[in-house]
C-alpha cells in the first residue's frame, strides 16, 4: 500500500475524507509529522504533540462488513503492534478498551476513529510515541524508555497487522478477533458508564458478543451496545441499545 508522508496537515482524517469527496481517493496510508487540527471520536479534538503517530488509512469498504467488526479488528492490529515492543513484564498491562482504544494500565496510549463515506472507509490511528501533557494519557517513551522506532515503522507494522485482521473478517473468522478481545479487554465484570452523545447507561461489562457489541448487564438484563464511549466509575442512565441479539 502506498504511503503519503506529510510534514504538516490539519488532520490526516480530514484529508482522507476530502480525497473521497473530491473523487481523488485510492487505497493508501497517510502519515503526518504534525497535525494542526486533529480530531477524535464525537468531534473531540485530538491533541497532536510533535513526534507522535498521526495516520489515516483509506480502504475500499468490504461488502456486507459490519463497521463494528472493522473497529475491533483495527484495535487488535494496533494492540499487536505495541505488544511486540514490550518486554514480558509489561505486556500484561496493555489493554483493549472498548470500543477501540489501547490503554496501558489506566491511561490512554492510542485512539482510533472510523468514517464510512460511500464505498470507502477511513481508518485513523493516533499513537503516543513521546511524552504527552494530558494526565489521562501515556506514551511509549514513558512505558519503554526512549524509543528508537520511528512513526513510519510503527505505521507500517499497523498496516501489516491490519491486513491480517481484515483477512480474518473476509474469511468469516471474526471469532478469532473476538477471542483476542476477550483475552485483552479491560473492564470485564466492572461497573462502567457508556456514553453516546448526551445519553449514557451504567452497568456491568460482561464481554463482547459475536458481532462485536459490548455486553452490558443492567438490573439483571443483558444489553448489546454497538457504539459509544466507556468510562469506569460513572453513573448516568439511558443509551440506545438492543435487548435482543
Amino acid at each position: 500500500m502506498k504511503i503519503i508522508k506529510l510534514k504538516k496537515i490539519d488532520s490526516t482524517h480530514k484529508l482522507a475524507i476530502r480525497m473521497i469527496e473530491n473523487n481523488s481517493a485510492f487505497e493508501c496510508g497517510i502519515l503526518a509529522d504534525i497535525q494542526t487540527n486533529g480530531v477524535g471520536r464525537c468531534g473531540r479534538k485530538w491533541t497532536s504533540a510533535d513526534g507522535n503517530l498521526y495516520s489515516s488509512i483509506i480502504r475500499k469498504l468490504p461488502k456486507n462488513e459490519d463497521i463494528c467488526k472493522i473497529s475491533l479488528a483495527t484495535a487488535c492490529a494496533v494492540h499487536k503492534t505495541v505488544k511486540n515492543l514490550l518486554d514480558p513484564t509489561k505486556k500484561e498491562f496493555l489493554y483493549l478498551h472498548w470500543p477501540n482504544d489501547i490503554y496501558y494500565k489506566n491511561k490512554k496510549l492510542s485512539g482510533i476513529l472510523l468514517a464510512v463515506i460511500e464505498n470507502w472507509i477511513v481508518i485513523s490511528v493516533g499513537l503516543n510515541i513521546h511524552s504527552v501533557s494530558m494526565p489521562t494519557a501515556v506514551s511509549l517513551d514513558e512505558i519503554i524508555g526512549v524509543l528508537d522506532v520511528s512513526a513510519d515503522r510503527l505505521f507500517r507494522s499497523v498496516l501489516n497487522n491490519l491486513d491480517d485482521e481484515m483477512n480474518l473478517l473476509q474469511t468469516d473468522s471474526f471469532s478469532d478477533i473476538r477471542k483476542y478481545w476477550i483475552r485483552n479487554i479491560v473492564g470485564v465484570n466492572s461497573e462502567v458508564t457508556v456514553r453516546n452523545g448526551e445519553d449514557s447507561l451504567s452497568g456491568t461489562v460482561r464481554g463482547i458478543d459475536e458481532i462485536g457489541r459490548l455486553i452490558l448487564e443492567c438490573d439483571g438484563e443483558k444489553l448489546y451496545i454497538s457504539s459509544g464511549d466507556m468510562f469506569v466509575n460513572e453513573k448516568k442512565i439511558v443509551v440506545n441499545y438492543d435487548k435482543k441479539k
